[in-house]
């Protein structure tokens, strides 16, 4: 076989010294597709969790305070974020040392297993402590699952990407990702629209958790017909010893810098989601006076501009660079955020859907540009482990417990607009930060060598 070629199941992929992949769009439309498989998987479970909130916390955490039983139900949702690198300490090392796909195929199983046993659980009022003991066990499992998920796809997919296109395909796994979010809106809308709401505190809210099961064989089904990635099987022909990804990461100067370069890229994109996705469909009935479905609807809307911006932002960062598509994300981020929380806490319905619309324009934004840069901060020998422990940190002690701070924001401020506070605080430091990061756009990924994080 010529030196410069490797041969997999559908043929031959040119892949040069260098890591420059020559890949049909037949087989990179097949690999996105089942890379997103999986994050609309993930993000289905994550935002059913925060629609069904209000139910789950009746039903777990019975109180004569609704506002303390919400806040043990975000508790619940947050701790699974801490579990998240926990999933990248188990995921990435198998992913960088046995392969992307065989990594992705098992988490797709324990993904599914976890959310379809959610909706599974008795209450409190029937096994008492242990309801939201086994609630607790399961959203860690769900964590560790997902710690290793959208890091394994985005590798899997920016491998096989052209160098001069790698952030528009990554960005299409957020599409995915949308996508799941947008089946999980529908779900709940439709659920509290047709579903009386004694019957959805006794059953209704888990029909959306046991989906996960026929969503799961589909995903696995799609997930095992696609091939290994070229740039992974090229590195593994070239190299007869495995490098300790962990040990390369976390034990070396070089590992911490590549680490703190990501802080910078994740910060923009770890607020925003959290906050439209989970902390709003609560916030909206609690505090702004919307129906169960109708601020799952209104949420909609701000998700559709999300899945307007994603592809922009990706392109954007492929022809402008990495560098200046964070600086303008922060900008964007510090002039949106007040009219957006004035806007969705006027009192005025419409003028609250405008405020999400801001909101998943800021969402968008961040996650479309995200998954590139982290791809090319890290070697190929360690990609997977990197871009799964920083993404699981970022989202275990900023994203995560989002919903949960946001909601004692409000409760301890007395104001609706504490929450915007949080997406200026994220937006401040990577602002500073792209100022000190090298470009890395259009670099072949096929490499041993890190990028600096200062000029």
């Amino acid at each position: 076989m010529d030196d410069d070629a490797l041969m997999t199941k559908t043929g031959t992929l040119k892949v040069s010294p260098t890591g420059t992949i020559n890949t049909t769009p037949k087989t990179l439309r097949k690999v996105t597709l089942a890379a997103s498989v999986g994050s609309a998987i993930e993000y289905f479970e994550l935002v059913i969790y925060g629609a069904m909130a209000p139910y789950l916390s009746h039903v777990f955490f019975p109180s004569d305070d609704p506002t303390a039983a919400l806040l043990s139900t975000f508790i619940v949702f947050a701790i699974a974020f801490f579990a998240r690198p926990l999933g990248g300490l188990i995921w990435g090392p198998i992913g960088d040392r046995v392969g992307r796909k065989k990594a992705l195929v098992a988490i797709i199983i324990l993904m599914s297993i976890s959310t379809a046993v959610i909706g599974l659980l008795p209450g409190y009022e029937t096994i008492g402590v242990f309801a939201p003991i086994l609630l607790v066990l399961m959203r860690l499992l769900q964590g560790i699952s997902a710690g290793g998920e959208m890091p394994g796809a985005a590798t899997l997919v920016g491998e096989y990407a052209p160098n001069d296109r790698r952030g528009l395909q990554t960005s299409f796994l957020h599409w995915g990702v949308v996508s799941g979010q947008i089946l999980a809106l529908l779900t709940g809308a439709a659920l509290a629209l047709t579903i009386p709401a004694e019957d959805m505190n006794e059953w209704g809210w888990r029909l959306p958790f046991l989906m996960a099961i026929p969503l799961g064989i589909i995903a696995l089904i799609i997930r095992s017909k696609v091939d290994e990635s070229p740039v992974f099987e090229r590195l593994a022909a070239m190299n007869d010893e495995k490098v300790n990804p962990l040990r390369e990461l976390l034990g070396t100067k070089r590992g911490w810098k590549m680490l703190g370069r990501t802080a910078f890229i994740n910060l923009p994109a770890s607020v925003p989601a959290y906050m439209l996705m989970t902390f709003m469909p609560a916030f909206l009935q609690n505090n702004e006076g919307f129906g169960a479905w109708q601020s799952l609807m209104a949420v909609l809307a701000g998700v559709l501009f999300t899945f307007i911006f994603i592809p922009i932002s990706g392109t954007l960062s492929d022809r402008l660079g990495r560098r200046r598509i964070l600086f303008g994300l922060c900008v964007l981020q510090l002039v949106l955020a007040w009219p957006a929380f004035a806007l969705l806490t006027s009192g005025n319905a419409a003028l609250a859907v405008f405020g999400l619309m801001l909101l998943g324009t800021m969402n968008g934004s961040a996650i479309g540009a995200q998954s590139a840069p982290l791809l090319e901060t890290f070697p190929t020998s360690i990609r997977y482990s990197g871009y799964a422990l920083a993404l699981g940190l970022s989202t275990a002690l900023i994203a995560g417990p989002t919903p949960y701070v946001a909601t004692w924001m409000v409760s301890a401020s007395g104001s609706d607009m504490a929450p915007m506070w949080l997406i200026i605080a994220c937006a401040i430091p990577s602002l500073i930060g792209a100022f000190f990061i090298r470009e890395t756009a259009r670099k072949p990924l096929l490499t041993d060598k890190a990028p600096e994080t200062a000029p």
